[in-house]
Formats: structure tokens, sequence, C-alpha cells
């Protein structure tokens, strides 16, 4: 006998100064000359991110998220289009992305902020992206990370 999937989604408010993902740089004209992430590749972005994530799991016994390039790719593009847009959303097609990948539960932390550690902090500090960053039925996440402009975009896409 086998088990019927159900869907959860967890929805979390925007945080402002908090969360975003995306996965290319556009280096600043108004950003400090010597930054630490001026150089780094989208991927290098992403990379530390997950790591940010991933450090805040473990410390607390929870498993590593890891990473699915195919979700990754869709949060980069939604992080590149609110940096065009100057706004942070909820991806609106997030429901079908997860579907398609199988999984059954999922939730989205979005935000915007100087620094990935600050972006980091902030949905650790907000119970609403703080639950979707730390819940233990997660084990996949699409992740994407924009610098523009001297801000970070995040969005982080988690999912089971």
């Amino acid at each position: 006998m086998t088990t019927p999937r159900t869907r959860s989604r967890l929805v979390v408010p925007l945080v402002l100064g908090t969360t975003l993902a995306a996965t290319f740089v556009v280096p600043s004209v108004h950003a400090r000359p010597h930054t630490a992430h001026r150089h780094s590749t989208p991927n290098e972005l992403r990379d530390k991110m997950l790591g940010l994530v991933n450090r805040s799991r473990t410390s607390r016994g929870l498993p590593h998220l890891e990473l699915n390039l195919e979700l990754s790719r869709e949060a980069r593009n939604h992080a590149r289009q609110m940096a065009r847009s100057n706004e942070l959303t909820h991806t609106p097609n997030l429901a079908d992305l997860i579907d398609d990948l199988g999984g059954t539960v999922f939730g989205e932390n979005l935000g915007k902020g100087r620094g990935l550690h600050g972006i980091r902090d902030a949905w650790l500090r907000f119970e609403s992206t703080r639950r979707i960053l730390l819940d233990p039925r997660f084990h996949h996440v699409g992740l994407g990370v924009v610098h523009v402009d001297g801000f970070y975009w995040v969005t982080l896409q988690a999912f089971d």
C-alpha cells in the first residue's frame, strides 16, 4: 500500500534587507573598490550562500541541503528579475517547478542586502524565514545569487 503524496506549501512574507538569490555578478560603479565578492563568479556566490545555509542547519543538528542545479537556474533567473525590477516578489510558478522535480513540500526565502552573511542572519532572525531555512523536511535547494549595484539578491527555494 502506498501513501498518497501530499503537497504542502510554505509561503513566507518578504522581509526587506533579508534574502535573495541568483547567479551573476554585475560590478557596481557605486560599490567599494575592494569588496570581498566583487570578482566572484555566480557559482562561487551561490556556493558561498549554500555553505552559510548549511552551517546554520548542521549547527542545529539538521542535514545539509543538496543543491539542485535545475532549480538553481530558475532561482538565478528569478533573482535577476527581482534585481531588474528592484522589487522582492515570490516566484509565481514555484509550485509547478517543485512538482516537476517530484517535490511534495517546499518554501521560498527572498531578500536583498549588502552581504551574504547579513542576508542569512536576517533569515535566521525572522520566524517565518527561519522556519524555511531550518525545516528538517527539506533536503534539496535551488539557490541563486545576483550582485547588482552593491546589493546581493538571493532566492532560496527549498524542497523535498
